[in-house]
Formats: structure tokens, C-alpha cells, sequence
């Protein structure tokens, strides 16, 4: 009998990353030589094998979950090679290739021998990149290239495996290297059906908000980065006689064409593997409303430093390993703005935190000059500068793992508290 892992990793919600008060046009996010076959990085499976599972443990998906105890496998007894097409995010230049094997099942399941490829499209042609023979179960093994192979989509075959005559499985794929370009970020704005009812999104700039039909729930200070949207859900629970408000942590991964995506939710506190997974499809570029929610009704900002007394604004970007705010972080600036004007007695902490990449020096110092750069936005634009205080914490408080690019990108962040 195959069991579902329990991973270790993600705890979630990633945001943010830096700033100054003019605000630039570029919005550099991924760092060198990033994964980019990663959900952080906004990968997606776009051509999969038959295989154990669809969804969750064993399936397609858990290949670039980047957490080496969850994983893919095939169905029982197929043993003939299996063909994977990834998509990246952007048209990118990989510079190497690395595998997760150590936590098959059984070493004699894990795979051996795989054959890489890289295009320009979906439907090819296709360039041989690499054949790779791995060693038996062995996490992270990593092969770097002798030349860059450049593209968008990657494609995978698995051609055998250690001797075992029930499975083939593979935890992880990793692909390092640079994007090569950054698309214009798209209005994602609409209505689209899912397995949850409804989503209604209302995007401005990186910032989103909005709701979906399922036990009043809501999408909280959401925001881009590249085509990933990452947001807080909350919603309620009735349990027999009492009902209670929880969420968590989520993304959502967007087609190129803005007409679907796919989507993980954690629920607060837990980590590794997400707790479900949804998929939506455009249903409307019309926003429409939830009983409890209708665009640009209220201050978002506001409702969550009433309720909770700090509040993670994910539509805050910067420049790559800069303090230079980003142009997309205007509506999410002008909100925190506008907070400010509606509650004249608040004063405000603004904080900054970062990953663990670099230095302890350098991570403190980065987050500390951009939480200085909101702060300035704010008094720029007429807040008082008596009610602002700012703090950097490096990467001192993780919210999540930065064992991958999703953690990171969650730990990289500002947040503001209510004094």
C-alpha cells in the first residue's frame, strides 16, 4: 500500500522585496540562478504521463514542489519511459539540471536514467540538452551544463529505473539559470469557475483582492509577482453548533493568456505539502462580487490591522536585491496611504525582512532601507512622519522554509503593524 508523505517545508506566504519613493519601471524578482523549474518560480506541468495519482502525492505536480520527501510515480507495473513538459515562467538559459532520488519508496524505484530536452514552444522541436544516468537514491544531484540550453519549456524523460517491478519515481527536478527576458505584468481582473464555485479577482497594479463562493471566502491583500499571485484566504468552517473564521497561506499560477490558472492552499501554521490544489478556468473578464464582498468596497489594509493588528502587503515589489520600489506597488501604497488618512489616531510600524541569501550584514542592512523607502512613499505623499517608525529584521523571522524559491519569496517581505 503507498502512503502520502508528510513533507517539511512550506509554511507560507511569501510578498515582497524593496524600495525607494521613485518608484521604477523595472520589477526584477527572481534572483541568479534561481530554480526555475519551481511553483515559486511560476513553473507549471503542461504535458504529464499517466501516473500514480492526478493530484497531490504521486503526481505530476509534486515534481517541483522542490521538497525532496514528496515526489512523482508511475502507475503500478508501468515501467515504459514517461514524458514530462514544463513550462517556465519566462524564455530562460539553464545552466544546470539537479534530481531528488533519496526518498523513493525503495531505492530499486527510483530513477535512473533520464533524458532532458529544451524549446522554444510546447510542441517543439525540441534540443537535446543532456542524458543522465543518476546514482541510486540520492537527493540532489546536480549536473552542471557545459553550455547554456536556452528556452521556455523543458522536457523530461524518465527511461528506467533501479530494478523494481511495480513503480518509477522521481521527487524533484530542478532547473538553475536566468530568465531571459520579463513580460509586462498582465490584469489578470475576472471571474473564474473552480472546483471552490467562483473566484472573483480585482486586480490593480500587483495588488489583488476579491472573494470565492466557498464558505464566504475571502482573497486578502493579494499580490503579483510575475504571472504568481500569492495571497491570504480565509473562510468560515461550521462546526456542529459553533462556526469559526481560519484560512491561510496560498497562490495561484497564471496562464500566459490569462484565461486559467493553477493553485495551492496551506492552511495557517502547517507546512510541506499543500492542503489541496485548485484549478480555475475565465469565466468573465467582469469582476462580479460575493454577498460579503464587492470591489473597491471598504480599505482591505484597514480591515486587516483592525482584525489583526499587522497586516503582509504582498502587492509591495523592488527591484532585484535593491530598496527601489517597484511602479506595480502604487495601488498597494496609495491603500496603505489611504489607511493612514482614515484612521488619523494609528500610527504605524513598518517592517522589512528578507531570506537568507547573502550575509547576515547585507540581510539586515536590505530590509532596513526598504521598509525607510516605504516610509518614505508615505511621508512623499503627506503622512506624518511622527506616526511612522521602520525596523529591519533580516532573515532572522522566517514565515516559511528557505530551502525554496516559494519559501523565500515568502520571506521576502515587508509587513506593517497598527501602534
Amino acid at each position: 500500500m503507498r502512503i502520502a508523505r508528510v513533507s517539511t517545508c512550506i509554511a507560507f506566504l511569501c510578498a515582497i522585496a524593496s524600495l525607494p519613493v521613485k518608484l521604477s519601471a523595472q520589477a526584477g524578482s527572481v534572483p541568479a540562478e534561481s530554480n526555475l523549474l519551481s511553483w515559486g518560480a511560476g513553473a507549471l506541468v503542461v504535458q504529464a504521463p499517466p501516473s500514480y495519482s492526478d493530484t497531490g502525492a504521486w503526481s505530476p505536480d509534486s515534481l517541483l514542489d522542490e521538497l525532496p520527501n514528496t515526489g512523482w510515480a508511475t502507475k503500478d507495473g508501468d515501467l515504459t519511459p514517461k514524458v514530462f513538459v514544463f513550462e517556465m515562467a519566462e524564455k530562460s538559459a539553464i545552466t544546470s539540471l539537479a534530481f531528488d532520488t533519496a526518498q523513493a519508496e525503495n531505492p530499486g524505484r527510483a530513477a535512473k536514467d533520464l533524458k532532458v530536452e529544451i524549446a522554444n514552444s510546447k510542441d517543439g522541436p525540441f534540443s537535446a540538452v543532456a542524458t543522465f544516468a543518476l546514482a541510486q537514491a540520492k537527493d540532489h544531484q546536480k549536473f552542471p551544463l557545459k553550455t547554456p540550453a536556452t528556452g521556455r519549456y523543458v522536457r523530461l524523460t524518465v527511461l528506467s529505473n533501479f530494478g523494481d517491478a511495480k513503480y518509477m519515481e522521481l521527487m524533484n527536478i530542478y532547473a538553475y539559470g536566468k530568465p531571459l527576458e520579463k513580460r509586462p505584468l498582465p490584469d489578470n481582473s475576472g471571474m473564474f469557475t473552480s472546483s471552490y464555485g467562483k473566484f472573483h479577482m480585482q486586480q490593480t497594479g500587483s495588488a489583488v483582492n476579491g472573494c470565492y463562493e466557498w464558505g464566504n471566502g475571502l482573497i486578502e491583500n493579494g499580490g503579483f509577482e510575475g504571472r504568481v499571485l500569492r495571497f491570504t484566504w480565509t473562510q468560515t468552517s461550521t462546526e456542529a453548533i459553533t462556526s469559526r473564521r481560519h484560512g491561510g497561506p496560498a497562490m495561484l499560477i497564471f496562464s500566459d493568456d490569462g484565461q486559467s490558472f493553477t493553485g495551492f492552499w496551506w492552511s495557517d501554521g502547517a507546512t510541506g505539502s499543500p492542503g489541496g490544489k485548485w484549478d480555475g478556468k475565465r469565466a468573465s473578464k467582469d469582476v462580479g462580487s460575493c454577498p460579503y464582498w464587492k470591489p473597491g468596497a471598504g480599505n482591505e489594509v484597514v480591515d486587516q490591522l483592525k482584525s489583526e493588528g499587522r497586516a503582509r502587503l504582498y502587492g509591495i515589489l523592488f527591484d532585484t536585491d535593491s530598496d527601489h520600489l517597484t511602479a506595480e506597488s502604487k495601488p498597494t501604497l496609495d491603500a496603505l496611504i489611504a489607511a493612514a488618512g482614515a484612521q488619523p489616531t494609528w500610527s504605524f510600524g513598518i517592517e522589512g525582512y528578507t531570506d537568507n541569501v547573502g550575509g547576515d550584514a547585507h540581510n539586515q542592512t536590505l530590509p532596513e532601507k526598504r521598509a525607510l523607502s516605504v516610509k518614505a512613499y508615505l511621508v512623499a505623499a503627506g503622512v506624518d512622519a511622527s506616526r511612522l517608525t521602520t525596523e529591519g529584521f533580516g532573515a532572522s523571522h522566517p514565515v516559511s522554509s528557505n530551502d525554496t524559491e516559494l519559501g523565500r519569496s515568502q520571506n521576502r517581505r515587508v509587513e506593517v503593524v497598527k501602534k
